[in-house]
């Protein structure tokens, strides 16, 4: 197969996880494999320590202060482009993947991927995407309104991108030395800074208190966190590689966050995952993960009492790792591998487009496994 050219747009964290795979594959295949961020929690550093070349485009943020969060928004998505035009002048690619480059596509004629798995109803700003990409990358259960007949669906989560046992061996060496081989629990708690983040919320730091009040006699108590802890919460700061994360949410007994994505991360694991916020009610993959696989419990903020009544309920069982292991395979038995499905798709694009359209269901069988994990 001839050199191509892919550029990868990365807003996120999430974005980077989640594309990890798909960059590495594709430039050990001899591909020119080009990526682009902006400034966004850990992601720099997540990219620096995989050891890419890449380019920031907004180093200092993409963030417009001093506006209201709408019309930051729009201004925004022009910077954007427009910086992404700059970046991209005097170079030919084959594929375009990630948010706002699927308005360059169009602009430039290049075939443009938005991966998603976010519903269009609770996240509308996405629309903006939708309208101008040529093909949306998304699960099976994803809504995405109107626009279904630009989807590509993949039978599978988000998450097992980089989860999958193809591509992620859990290392328990990686953790630090007080944590090899004990009991512990890792509590993660987000920022909510994002225009989606309005009038949504999650773990306090009184819920805090009381979460390690119910662990802590069953084992130590991790806290990774977006925002600052108070100071009588900074001894229980986990201070780690950003990339090492996934091996601490595997060997955690329970992982509790206000994070869709994590909490994802730690079911597809088989790591008993609780999750309370605003969001879960809103992403059909996470009421399927709940529902069909039993992995995840999710609450919203003003299901307190039932949300600590789960943890209370989780940690007094017996065997509980060894029950979701066993619920882990079911949905390793249901799902494909994403990632390799994906870089077949990118490679081999555009035929890949039709074949994907002429049997949707072969293609997904194709990339799915019979799994016996441990």
């Amino acid at each position: 197969m001839s050199q191509k050219r892919f550029l990868f747009y990365l807003v996120h964290p999430a974005k980077f996880q989640f594309h990890k795979v798909q960059i590495n594959a594709l430039k050990n295949k001899g591909h020119v494999v080009d990526v682009v961020i902006n400034t966004k929690d850990i992601l720099e550093d997540l990219v620096k320590e995989e050891g890419w070349e890449y380019t920031n485009i907004f180093p200092k943020s993409r963030k417009i202060k001093g506006v209201h969060v709408y019309i930051a928004a729009v201004i925004s998505i022009f910077l954007t482009v427009h910086r992404l035009w700059k970046f991209t002048r005097g170079k030919k690619y084959n594929v375009f993947v990630g948010d706002l480059l699927s308005i360059l596509g169009r602009i430039k004629g290049v075939t443009a991927f938005y991966p998603t798995d976010d519903v269009l109803a609770a996240v509308p700003e996405q629309a903006i995407f939708f309208k101008t990409v040529d093909y949306i990358v998304a699960p099976v259960v994803t809504d995405i309104g109107k626009y279904k007949t630009k989807k590509i669906a993949y039978k599978g989560y988000k998450a097992l991108a980089h989860l999958h046992p193809n591509h992620f061996s859990p290392d328990e060496t990686i953790l630090s030395k007080e944590l090899q081989g004990k009991p512990f629990f890792l509590i993660r708690c987000t920022g909510f800074a994002a225009t989606h983040d309005i009038g949504k919320s999650g773990i306090s730091n009184i819920v805090l208190d009381q979460l390690i009040t119910i662990l802590e006699p069953h084992g130590q108590v991790r806290i990774t966190s977006e925002r600052e802890l108070p100071d009588n919460l900074k001894k229980y700061s986990l201070k780690i590689r950003k990339n090492d994360i996934t091996h601490y949410i595997n060997y955690a007994q329970i992982f509790i966050g206000d994070s869709t994505t994590m909490c994802t991360e730690a079911a597809v694991l088989g790591t008993p995952a609780v999750e309370f916020d605003e969001y879960f009610y809103e992403i059909e993959q996470m009421l399927e993960i709940e529902r069909e696989y039993q992995l995840i419990h999710c609450f919203r903020t003003h299901q307190t009492n039932e949300f600590l009544n789960k943890v209370k309920e989780l940690v007094s069982l017996k065997d509980l790792k060894t029950i979701y292991q066993e619920r882990r395979k079911k949905l390793l038995n249901n799902t494909i591998d994403v990632s390799a499905f994906l870089i077949w798709l990118f490679e081999n694009c555009p035929e890949s487009i039709n074949e994907y359209f002429k049997d949707q269901e072969l293609l997904n069988n194709k990339y799915q496994n019979n799994i016996s994990t441990n």
